[in-house]
């Protein structure tokens, strides 16, 4: 069921659907019958990759996301929030290889963010929310323990929670350790929306700490004139990134659209 859900998801991704357009088109051109088809299906995938590869498209909507919280320069001065918590994103496991080459760029920047407040937060603890992504592999908490051990966290200030595996089991798992108690929740800054969210809708008292910006360094002027320029030039650098960008902003709208009609929102 989830592997139907994932191979769903991504056909009916902007990347997905370029995709298929191109293979249909290809098929259709085997046949004299389609070749009208067939060379409409091929323009318009060539459309969208060149919409996708020059266009802000991604870039703003990836904005979007990471504008609903500033950064945290430094943590809160309250000394009833001594929690950190950080979300997982993806790690695997490689034998005779660092820790550093084990989990993904995206949670280096969380973990790093985390270990920063940390730092800024004596007496604090990290809180580690991640599970198993392939059966035998430990949970991806672990690993990032492994990383925060290494950087000088020592075991008794961390925290591993390895059995959630979506971010909402995350927050339902982080609520059975913390209750209601403030913390500072630390995810990738396009992922805090839905985060946030969660533990709203769970009751919980979470203070926002982006990681991992994209965009938004790049946007800090907030002037109109100099938004609308700045996504002007965006044209004149084209960039596989934002292709990347693009999946990760549809799958968030995707899966905050999922949680509300969840009700986990």
């Amino acid at each position: 069921m989830d592997f139907l859900k994932r191979a769903l998801e991504i056909t009916l991704s902007p990347l997905g659907i370029m995709v298929l357009l191109f293979a249909i088109g290809i098929i259709l051109s085997c046949s004299r019958k389609y070749l009208r088809a067939s060379h409409r299906c091929l323009v318009l995938a060539g459309l969208l990759f060149l919409v996708f590869l020059f266009s802000p498209i991604s870039e703003y909507l990836i904005l979007q996301l990471e504008s609903d919280y500033p950064p945290m320069l430094k943590p809160p001065a309250s000394p009833r929030i001594d929690r950190i918590v950080v979300l997982a994103g993806y790690a695997e496991e490689h034998k005779g290889f660092p820790i550093t080459t084990m989990v993904s760029p995206q949670t280096i920047a969380t973990m790093t963010e985390g270990l920063r407040l940390y730092r800024l937060s004596p007496g604090s603890k990290l809180i580690l929310s991640g599970g198993v992504l392939r059966e035998g592999e430990r949970p991806v908490a672990a690993a990032m323990s492994d990383f925060l051990q290494q950087m000088g966290v020592t075991d008794q200030d961390l925290i591993v929670e390895g059995r959630s595996q979506t971010t909402y089991e995350n927050l339902v798992e982080v609520k059975k350790l913390i209750g209601s108690a403030p913390f500072i929740l630390v995810a990738q800054a396009c992922d805090l929306r839905r985060a946030m969210g969660v533990a709203g809708r769970l009751h919980m008292n979470a203070v926002a700490a982006p990681a991992c910006y994209w965009v938004r360094q790049h946007h800090a002027d907030h002037n109109a004139q100099g938004e609308i320029g700045k996504y002007l030039e965006a044209f004149a650098h084209p960039s596989l990134d934002n292709f990347l960008h693009l999946q990760w902003a549809y799958h968030e709208y995707l899966g905050y659209a999922w949680y509300r009609l969840l009700g986990r929102i």
